[in-house]
């Protein structure tokens, strides 16, 4: 008798850099197939990360979405899903929300979404969501999909209070991460520091984000006046941006810390920039379940993060690290002076975080209630997993 055929999950991302979301469909890519499935990758070829699902092993399908509602692209999704005979299409980008999901609807397959951030109705602002653009979207948002995937509580409420996504559709499952690289990164702690000459005294604060998405701006100037009080604070900067570097460059001069403040780039070895770090500072103004956080706290950092989105699930203010408001100069002075001063309390805030972490965010439990999700999808259409 012939073996049955695994059940087929077609992920769908469309963006151009490396960041939380990527990061949760490679590991769901390396993860599902001992769970029983088959996965493969819709993106497009130009983009640099695919190469690290080939080094997965992962079938990827060259496919570029050219706007939110491109239709030609939801032809071919329709007409890919078919002949692939893909199970369930899984998108996890905002232009794939409309376009893959029309055309997986079409060709018969169940859908889901993951919403790694908060809920953006209308591309130019956040705050206009009453267009009919947005309520177009939300329209899709709840009639497209079988289940949505919501990565904190904040974006579970938001698609229901926003979109009119209500009752079982709405799922929520953290982010995760894997513990192990920033677990046995420990021994450079000494070699990045060399690489940025910071002594063994100086208080190292590590901030891992896009420089054009987060809160820089807002976070210099508590480092200024922390560098005042006669503190050793080096800022450490990690990530890309089209224009927010020179914007940080330029800040950081006009401050007078433009000694205090290195910029890093996109980095390969961030567990061991962490290893090498006292703090992780996150100054965001909005966020859906930060992996950034959670590398930070399995490197056993305490964090110092804005209270929006997921962070207050990752982050237990007073025991695993503070919680700052973004625009609050004097509560993120406040926050970097006591970690600065007290190193018992980063100590027992980072080990706090990483016991946190290994207990409830690791990608194995992650994957593993997607495939719970998966299977409870295909249950229902007859089609078991």
């Amino acid at each position: 008798m012939a073996e049955a055929q695994r059940p087929n999950i077609l992920m769908v991302h469309n963006y151009s850099s490396w960041g939380g979301n990527l990061a949760t469909v490679a590991a769901l890519c390396a993860g599902l197939p001992a769970h029983g499935f088959d996965v493969a990758l819709a993106a497009p070829r130009s983009q640099p990360y695919v190469a690290r699902f080939d080094a997965l092993g992962i079938r990827v399908f060259d496919r570029e979405i050219r706007g939110k509602y491109d239709l030609a692209a939801a032809r071919r999704y329709r007409d890919l899903v078919r002949r692939e005979r893909f199970d369930v299409v899984h998108t996890h980008t905002r232009r794939a929300d409309f376009t893959a999901a029309w055309g997986a609807r079409r060709a018969g397959a169940a859908v889901v979404s993951t919403q790694h951030g908060q809920i953006n109705l209308e591309r130019r602002s956040l705050a206009e969501d009453r267009g009919p653009a947005a309520r177009f979207y939300a329209l899709c948002l709840r009639r497209l999909f079988d289940r949505h995937v919501a990565v904190s509580a904040e974006i579970a409420r938001e698609l229901t209070a926003r979109c009119g996504v209500k009752g079982a559709r709405v799922v929520h499952i953290p982010n995760g991460i894997d513990p192990r690289p920033f677990l046995e990164a420990g021994g450079e702690r000494t070699s990045f520091r060399s690489e940025i000459g910071a002594p063994r005294w100086a208080l190292v604060a590590a901030v891992v984000a896009s420089l054009d998405a987060k809160g820089h701006a807002e976070l210099l100037p508590a480092v200024a006046a922390v560098v005042r009080e006669q503190v050793d604070l080096r800022l450490v900067v990690v990530g890309e941006g089209q224009w927010g570097e020179p914007l940080i460059r330029e800040q950081a001069r006009a401050l007078g810390i433009a000694d205090r403040v290195h910029l890093l780039g996109f980095r390969d070895d961030v567990p061991r920039i962490l290893a090498g770090s006292d703090l992780f500072v996150l100054p965001t103004p909005s966020e859906g379940c930060s992996i950034a956080i959670m590398e930070a706290m399995a490197a056993a950092l305490p964090v110092v993060a804005t209270p929006v989105g997921g962070n207050p699930e990752l982050v237990g203010d007073g025991l695993t690290g503070v919680l700052v408001p973004l625009s609050d100069t004097a509560a993120w002075v406040a926050a970097l002076r006591l970690l600065a001063k007290d190193p018992a309390t980063r100590r027992a805030m980072g080990r706090a975080g990483r016991a946190r972490v290994t207990l409830e965010f690791t990608a194995d439990k992650m994957v593993a209630r997607y495939a719970r999700l998966y299977r409870e999808l295909l249950a229902a259409r007859g089609r078991a997993a």
